[in-house]
């Protein structure tokens, strides 16, 4: 699962050779220039249970390189620099939020708009279980140049991008290193990976339907054999070593 300690953009953490040149501090103030293109990011909040996060943003900068050290080999790599912010999501109506991104960041790096990562998450579990905790986001991670979606797994888009995927509860009872259960979101995918091209509007609008729950049960000890179950909304239980439940299966029950 999507943990909310690693949301943020490819954190990159670099040992850096020693040596003048090489260990300058990169300036990472922002300075938009005045005619920036900016994009536009709405989030339709689909519950009074859940709330976007923050707007996770990287720049990147070709200017201010930085070096560090291969750990295979020990060679040294000259790579480009990373900027990670966050910007806060304005609400402007009840299930309405928004912000705004600038492409080029600027400052004396020249930095540009890389990635960005934006989402809902769960802020209140109590209405599903008195104990629950609100557990992982969900979202969309957007790549704005090649660096970000280097990986190849991006869906590439030109323009004005909208994106509706349909999530469900998913609670998730830890039982053997630590005993608490955590409400999540199970969707078709934690985030959905796009490419995008030429974007000035990018609409989140998430659907969620509570009236469909899985839960995903750790056995009480470690024993040779036994799995941890996996029980659909219909009552069915897998218990099979199985790891994640079958979005499809669960989008296509019928309970009534």
């Amino acid at each position: 699962m999507y943990n909310k300690s690693q949301r943020i953009l490819l954190p990159l953490v670099f040992f850096t050779v020693a040596g003048c040149s090489m260990s300058r501090t990169v300036n990472k103030t922002l300075s938009p220039p005045a005619d920036t293109k900016w994009v536009n990011v709405e989030v339709k909040n689909p519950s009074h249970y859940t709330k976007p996060f923050p707007l996770e943003v990287r720049y990147i900068s070709y200017e201010c390189k930085k070096k560090r050290i291969s750990g295979f080999d020990g060679s040294v790599i000259t790579e480009p620099s990373y900027n990670v912010i966050g910007i806060p999501m304005q609400q402007e109506s009840v299930d309405l939020w928004k912000a705004k991104v600038a492409m080029t960041g600027g400052g004396s790096c020249k930095w540009t708009l890389s990635a960005v990562n934006l989402g809902i998450e769960y802020i209140d579990a109590t209405h599903l279980g008195k104990d629950l905790v609100p557990g992982t986001a969900v979202g969309v991670s957007l790549a704005f140049d090649n660096d970000a979606s280097r990986n190849g797994q991006y869906t590439a888009t030109f323009g004005d991008l909208k994106l509706s995927p349909k999530h469900y509860p998913y609670i998730i009872e830890w039982k053997l290193i630590r005993n608490r259960s955590d409400l999540t979101l199970l969707g078709k995918h934690d985030f959905i990976l796009n490419r995008v091209t030429n974007a000035s509007n990018i609409i989140f609008e998430p659907l969620l339907d509570e009236s469909k729950i899985i839960k995903y049960v750790e056995p009480e000890k470690k024993v040779k054999g036994v799995h941890a179950k996996i029980i659909y909304p219909d009552g069915s239980v897998i218990s099979d070593g199985t790891v994640f439940p079958d979005f499809d299966k669960v989008d296509k029950m019928n309970l009534n």
